[in-house]
Protein backbone atom coordinates (compact mmCIF):
# COMPACT_ATOMS: atom_id res chain seq x y z
CA UNK A 1 0.00 0.00 0.00
CA UNK A 2 2.70 2.52 0.65
CA UNK A 3 3.90 1.48 -2.97
CA UNK A 4 0.73 3.00 -4.11
CA UNK A 5 0.66 6.01 -2.11
CA UNK A 6 4.16 7.01 -3.00
CA UNK A 7 3.37 6.44 -6.90
CA UNK A 8 0.46 8.44 -6.75
CA UNK A 9 1.48 11.60 -4.44
CA UNK A 10 4.97 11.89 -6.93
CA UNK A 11 3.02 12.53 -9.77
CA UNK A 12 0.21 15.19 -7.75
CA UNK A 13 2.93 16.53 -6.17
CA UNK A 14 4.95 17.55 -9.36
CA UNK A 15 2.28 19.02 -10.88
CA UNK A 16 1.53 21.30 -7.71
CA UNK A 17 5.17 22.00 -8.12
CA UNK A 18 5.16 23.18 -11.41
CA UNK A 19 1.90 24.83 -11.36
CA UNK A 20 3.34 27.61 -8.28
CA UNK A 21 7.05 27.51 -9.99
CA UNK A 22 8.60 27.36 -13.43
CA UNK A 23 10.98 24.49 -12.86
CA UNK A 24 14.45 24.71 -15.16
CA UNK A 25 14.73 23.03 -18.23
CA UNK A 26 18.07 21.67 -18.01
CA UNK A 27 16.97 20.57 -14.32
CA UNK A 28 14.49 18.62 -15.74
CA UNK A 29 16.82 16.67 -18.72
CA UNK A 30 19.30 16.36 -16.00
CA UNK A 31 16.60 14.45 -13.71
CA UNK A 32 15.71 12.51 -16.47
CA UNK A 33 19.53 11.32 -17.26
CA UNK A 34 19.81 10.31 -14.04
CA UNK A 35 16.20 8.31 -13.85
CA UNK A 36 17.85 6.37 -17.16
CA UNK A 37 21.00 5.40 -16.57
CA UNK A 38 19.31 4.31 -12.93
CA UNK A 39 16.93 2.25 -14.72
CA UNK A 40 19.00 1.07 -17.04
CA UNK A 41 21.59 0.10 -14.19
CA UNK A 42 18.61 -1.65 -12.40
CA UNK A 43 17.12 -3.50 -15.51
CA UNK A 44 20.91 -4.99 -16.31
CA UNK A 45 22.01 -5.81 -12.99
CA UNK A 46 18.75 -7.05 -10.73
CA UNK A 47 15.96 -7.57 -13.28
CA UNK A 48 17.37 -9.46 -15.61
CA UNK A 49 19.44 -11.98 -13.57
CA UNK A 50 16.09 -12.17 -11.22
CA UNK A 51 13.79 -12.93 -14.07
CA UNK A 52 16.05 -15.52 -15.96
CA UNK A 53 17.79 -17.22 -13.08
CA UNK A 54 16.29 -20.82 -12.73
CA UNK A 55 13.75 -19.24 -15.75
CA UNK A 56 11.28 -21.98 -16.62
CA UNK A 57 9.64 -20.02 -19.72
CA UNK A 58 11.92 -20.36 -23.02
CA UNK A 59 10.40 -17.86 -24.48
CA UNK A 60 10.97 -14.64 -21.87
CA UNK A 61 13.06 -12.67 -24.37
CA UNK A 62 10.08 -12.19 -26.60
CA UNK A 63 8.50 -10.34 -24.06
CA UNK A 64 11.63 -7.90 -23.68
CA UNK A 65 11.70 -7.15 -26.92
CA UNK A 66 7.46 -7.03 -26.65
CA UNK A 67 7.86 -4.13 -24.05
CA UNK A 68 10.38 -2.42 -26.50
CA UNK A 69 7.98 -2.40 -29.19
CA UNK A 70 4.95 -1.25 -26.84
CA UNK A 71 6.94 1.64 -25.80
CA UNK A 72 7.49 2.56 -29.59
CA UNK A 73 3.55 2.73 -29.60
CA UNK A 74 3.42 4.82 -26.22
CA UNK A 75 5.91 7.09 -27.78
CA UNK A 76 3.42 7.48 -31.02
CA UNK A 77 0.96 8.76 -28.66
CA UNK A 78 3.07 10.65 -26.09
CA UNK A 79 5.46 12.39 -28.81
CA UNK A 80 9.02 10.62 -26.40
CA UNK A 81 7.98 12.44 -23.10
CA UNK A 82 9.35 9.60 -21.31
CA UNK A 83 12.46 10.90 -22.58
CA UNK A 84 12.27 15.08 -22.44
CA UNK A 85 10.33 15.44 -25.81
CA UNK A 86 7.42 17.99 -26.16
CA UNK A 87 8.79 19.92 -23.12
CA UNK A 88 10.43 22.36 -25.60
CA UNK A 89 11.25 25.91 -25.43
CA UNK A 90 10.79 28.32 -27.91
CA UNK A 91 14.48 28.92 -28.52
CA UNK A 92 15.19 25.22 -28.71
CA UNK A 93 12.37 25.28 -31.71
CA UNK A 94 14.63 28.09 -33.53
CA UNK A 95 17.50 25.89 -32.96
CA UNK A 96 15.61 22.61 -33.95
CA UNK A 97 13.02 23.41 -36.36
CA UNK A 98 12.72 19.45 -37.02
CA UNK A 99 10.97 19.91 -33.69
CA UNK A 100 9.04 23.36 -33.91
CA UNK A 101 6.40 21.43 -36.73
CA UNK A 102 5.65 18.45 -33.79
CA UNK A 103 2.51 19.94 -31.44
CA UNK A 104 1.76 17.34 -28.77
CA UNK A 105 -1.80 16.40 -27.72
CA UNK A 106 -1.76 16.65 -24.25
CA UNK A 107 -4.60 14.41 -24.30
CA UNK A 108 -2.58 11.74 -26.29
CA UNK A 109 0.49 12.10 -24.01
CA UNK A 110 -2.27 11.12 -20.95
CA UNK A 111 -3.30 7.81 -22.99
CA UNK A 112 0.26 7.29 -24.09
CA UNK A 113 2.11 7.79 -20.32
CA UNK A 114 -0.96 6.04 -18.46
CA UNK A 115 -0.41 3.33 -20.23
CA UNK A 116 3.31 3.47 -19.67
CA UNK A 117 2.63 3.76 -15.74
CA UNK A 118 -0.23 1.28 -15.52
CA UNK A 119 2.55 -1.57 -16.61
CA UNK A 120 5.06 0.27 -14.28
CA UNK A 121 2.34 -0.11 -11.29
CA UNK A 122 2.03 -4.27 -11.92
CA UNK A 123 5.00 -5.28 -10.48
CA UNK A 124 3.86 -3.58 -7.10
CA UNK A 125 0.53 -5.86 -6.80
CA UNK A 126 0.16 -7.58 -3.25
CA UNK A 127 0.71 -10.88 -5.19
CA UNK A 128 4.05 -10.15 -5.78
CA UNK A 129 5.38 -9.85 -2.53
CA UNK A 130 7.95 -12.27 -1.95
CA UNK A 131 9.50 -9.78 -4.63
CA UNK A 132 9.37 -6.99 -2.50
CA UNK A 133 13.69 -6.25 -2.78
CA UNK A 134 13.29 -5.95 -6.35
CA UNK A 135 10.15 -3.51 -5.94
CA UNK A 136 11.34 -1.52 -3.69
CA UNK A 137 15.07 -0.97 -6.16
CA UNK A 138 12.72 -0.28 -8.52
CA UNK A 139 10.19 2.06 -6.92
CA UNK A 140 13.24 4.70 -6.84
CA UNK A 141 13.43 4.71 -10.18
CA UNK A 142 10.50 4.93 -10.88
CA UNK A 143 9.55 7.65 -9.19
CA UNK A 144 12.63 10.05 -10.06
CA UNK A 145 11.49 8.92 -13.68
CA UNK A 146 7.82 10.38 -13.13
CA UNK A 147 9.13 13.41 -12.05
CA UNK A 148 9.85 15.41 -15.23
CA UNK A 149 7.16 13.29 -16.91
CA UNK A 150 4.28 15.00 -14.51
CA UNK A 151 6.36 18.09 -14.94
CA UNK A 152 5.70 18.26 -18.64
CA UNK A 153 2.14 16.62 -18.73
CA UNK A 154 1.39 19.28 -16.14
CA UNK A 155 3.17 22.02 -18.20
CA UNK A 156 1.01 20.97 -21.56
CA UNK A 157 -2.31 20.97 -19.65
CA UNK A 158 -1.53 24.82 -17.99
CA UNK A 159 -0.36 26.13 -21.94
CA UNK A 160 -3.73 24.75 -23.46
CA UNK A 161 -6.23 25.09 -20.35
CA UNK A 162 -7.06 27.71 -17.99
CA UNK A 163 -9.22 25.50 -15.80
CA UNK A 164 -7.40 24.37 -13.15
CA UNK A 165 -9.69 22.12 -11.90
CA UNK A 166 -9.69 20.49 -15.31
CA UNK A 167 -6.12 20.46 -15.17
CA UNK A 168 -5.57 18.42 -12.12
CA UNK A 169 -8.73 16.05 -13.11
CA UNK A 170 -6.60 14.72 -15.86
CA UNK A 171 -3.42 14.57 -14.61
CA UNK A 172 -4.85 13.20 -11.20
CA UNK A 173 -5.82 10.67 -14.16
CA UNK A 174 -2.18 9.95 -14.91
CA UNK A 175 -1.59 9.84 -11.11
CA UNK A 176 -3.97 6.41 -10.53
CA UNK A 177 -2.73 4.55 -13.67
CA UNK A 178 0.38 2.67 -11.62
CA UNK A 179 -1.77 2.42 -8.74
CA UNK A 180 -4.36 0.82 -10.59
CA UNK A 181 -1.69 -1.15 -12.35
CA UNK A 182 -1.08 -2.34 -8.64
CA UNK A 183 -4.15 -3.13 -8.03
CA UNK A 184 -5.13 -5.12 -11.27
CA UNK A 185 -1.47 -6.45 -11.76
CA UNK A 186 -1.97 -9.39 -9.71
CA UNK A 187 -5.10 -10.16 -10.67
CA UNK A 188 -4.71 -10.36 -14.88
CA UNK A 189 -2.17 -13.52 -14.53
CA UNK A 190 -5.28 -14.99 -13.09
CA UNK A 191 -7.74 -14.13 -15.39
CA UNK A 192 -5.39 -15.20 -17.81
CA UNK A 193 -4.65 -18.61 -16.13
CA UNK A 194 -1.12 -18.39 -15.53
CA UNK A 195 1.32 -18.72 -13.28
CA UNK A 196 1.88 -16.05 -10.87
CA UNK A 197 5.30 -16.07 -10.71
CA UNK A 198 5.56 -16.97 -14.50
CA UNK A 199 3.10 -13.85 -14.80
CA UNK A 200 5.53 -11.85 -13.05
CA UNK A 201 8.56 -12.89 -14.94
CA UNK A 202 6.83 -11.86 -18.07
CA UNK A 203 5.62 -8.64 -17.05
CA UNK A 204 8.87 -7.71 -15.58
CA UNK A 205 10.52 -8.89 -19.21
CA UNK A 206 8.19 -6.48 -20.49
CA UNK A 207 9.24 -3.86 -18.46
CA UNK A 208 12.80 -4.42 -19.51
CA UNK A 209 11.86 -3.97 -22.77
CA UNK A 210 9.96 -0.50 -21.99
CA UNK A 211 13.44 0.35 -19.76
CA UNK A 212 16.08 -0.38 -22.26
CA UNK A 213 13.83 1.47 -24.94
CA UNK A 214 13.37 4.72 -22.40
CA UNK A 215 16.62 4.84 -20.41
CA UNK A 216 19.18 4.24 -23.84
CA UNK A 217 16.86 6.73 -25.39
CA UNK A 218 17.32 9.76 -22.51
CA UNK A 219 20.85 8.82 -22.14
CA UNK A 220 21.61 9.94 -26.02
CA UNK A 221 18.78 12.12 -26.90
CA UNK A 222 18.68 13.92 -22.75
CA UNK A 223 20.06 17.78 -23.97
CA UNK A 224 18.66 20.14 -26.35
CA UNK A 225 21.46 19.44 -28.18
CA UNK A 226 21.61 15.41 -28.11
CA UNK A 227 25.36 16.00 -27.05
CA UNK A 228 27.26 14.42 -23.66
CA UNK A 229 28.75 17.61 -21.65
CA UNK A 230 30.35 17.25 -18.39
CA UNK A 231 27.47 17.58 -15.92
CA UNK A 232 25.34 15.02 -17.88
CA UNK A 233 28.30 12.40 -17.71
CA UNK A 234 28.72 13.07 -13.82
CA UNK A 235 25.01 12.70 -13.45
CA UNK A 236 24.69 9.33 -15.53
CA UNK A 237 27.51 7.90 -13.13
CA UNK A 238 26.02 8.92 -10.53
CA UNK A 239 22.92 7.43 -11.22
CA UNK A 240 24.66 4.12 -12.07
CA UNK A 241 26.30 4.41 -8.94
CA UNK A 242 23.23 5.05 -6.62
CA UNK A 243 21.04 2.13 -8.73
CA UNK A 244 24.32 -0.48 -7.98
CA UNK A 245 23.79 1.01 -4.08
CA UNK A 246 20.52 0.49 -3.78
CA UNK A 247 20.25 -2.81 -5.11
CA UNK A 248 23.32 -4.03 -2.12
CA UNK A 249 21.17 -2.41 0.77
Amino acid sequence: MLEIIILFLSVILSAILVDRFRLNEKLLQLLLAFSGAYLLTVAFTHIIPNIFKGNTINYLGYFVLLGFLIQLFIEYLSGGAEHGHGHCDDDHDKHNPEHSSVRISPYALLIGISIHAFFEGIPFANQFHNHAHLSHTLLVGIVIHKIPIAVILMSLFLNTNSNKVKNYFLITLFALAAPLGALLGGYIGVILNVDIENFYKIIMAILVGIFLHVSTTILFESNTTHKFNLLKLIIIFIGILVAILTNLL
